[in-house]
């Protein structure tokens, strides 16, 4: 079984690439894929109001690891997200997990 988390942030497409690339070397293989884009799709702005985000914001991470590695996996994407300068959200799937307004 998977394990996906989701992270939206306002930084640019290639700071979020390298910053993920960065983490996910960190994560030292916990991380089975993750990818960054900032095609967020028509309907961002709608799902993101949700989760009480009014505004958009210009990129996603998408990460996967193994059930097996959930606690490694999971401290390794928590660091990463708190690196993260600005706004920022998390989710486990679709569930809610963190959202810093700055």
């Amino acid at each position: 079984m998977a394990i996906e988390y989701f992270v939206y942030s306002d930084l640019d497409k290639p700071d979020m690439e390298g910053r993920l690339n960065d983490a996910a070397r960190s994560a030292r293989g916990l991380w089975e894929i993750w990818n960054a884009s900032d095609d967020l799709g028509p309907f961002h702005e709608e799902i993101m109001e949700e989760y009480g985000v009014r505004k958009g914001f210009k990129t996603s991470v998408y990460c996967r690891h193994s059930k097996d590695h959930s606690v490694a996996a999971r401290e390794a994407m928590l660091a990463f997200f708190e690196s993260l300068p600005g706004r920022k959200l998390l989710l486990n799937g679709d569930v809610f997990v963190a959202f810093r307004p700055e």
